[in-house]
């Protein structure tokens, strides 16, 4: 029996590692009851889904779950804006795009050893939303509320986003962090976290101490017990010790400009 094109479509982007869930028939609107958090690799659990309705759309969850951020460009004014920004940074290595009622979603890797970045709309530019941790783009064949079909792009890679578009997206609104709720952190330092989500997390903590200007060997030895306690399974030593690195840089940089 033939599969649905957005069943086979979700079984091979879980294939690669994009977490995916069904949103409803031509809507944005998640079908499951915990929307992305439900977003999963498991062929399974998507037939599951998929038998469900063969009709729904794919949701496919952005950042460190499925290491990928997306710029979501709404429309020429957007595209313009985008213009402006490699004008003056540099330009856009060509990377995996879809094409979507109004403008385009381009695909990126999201940065292993950089502080997490999360949702955002207008902070790079007006008209252009970031989707990453903590949000979902709707993925071809899945069809817009105005009938119109999401298209993939030639270019199938996805490529590693260049460090000025990384500093943008990472650096705080107004320079000020917004505070990670305590049980959050308590969840992290507690629970722990699976293969999907350690070095974001590491960067998380390695921040943290450093912002309080624990001293970086220090911060390196506390993150490297944790790494072994925590993490699931735990990244190497090498790979703990240039995360850290690159955040000890970043902090220094940053008292540097006070």
């Amino acid at each position: 029996m033939t599969q649905p094109p957005t069943l086979a479509a979700a079984l091979a982007l879980a294939s690669i590692g994009i977490h995916v869930f069904p949103c409803r028939a031509r809507a944005k609107e998640p079908a499951t009851p915990h929307g992305f958090k439900d977003a999963t690799i498991d062929p399974e659990q998507i037939e599951r889904w998929w038998r469900v309705e063969p009709r729904f759309n794919i949701g496919a969850a952005t950042g460190a779950l499925s290491g990928i951020l997306v710029i979501d460009v709404d429309g020429p004014a957007a595209e313009a804006e985008l213009r402006r920004l490699e004008a003056e940074h540099g330009d856009l290595p060509d990377t995996a795009t879809v094409f979507t009622a109004r403008g385009t979603h381009r695909w990126f890797e999201h940065p292993d050893d950089a502080t997490p970045i999360h949702n955002s709309a207008g902070k790079l530019a007006p008209g252009i939303d970031i989707r990453a941790t903590g949000g979902f783009v709707l993925v071809p064949p899945s069809i817009h509320p105005s009938g119109k079909k999401y298209r993939w792009g030639s270019e199938t890679t996805i490529a590693a986003p260049p460090s000025w578009l990384v500093e943008k997206l990472s650096a705080p609104a107004d320079g000020v962090a917004a505070a990670t709720p305590p049980d959050e952190w308590a969840d992290l330092i507690a629970a722990g976290v699976p293969e999907g989500r350690r070095n974001c997390s590491i960067a998380k903590l390695a921040g943290h101490l450093l912002r309080r200007r624990i001293d970086p060997y220090v911060a390196l030895e506390l993150l490297r017990s944790w790494n072994e306690a925590r993490c699931r399974p735990p990244l190497s030593d090498a790979a703990v010790e240039r995360i850290v690195g690159s955040i000890s840089a970043r902090e220094l940089r940053r008292r540097d400009d006070e």
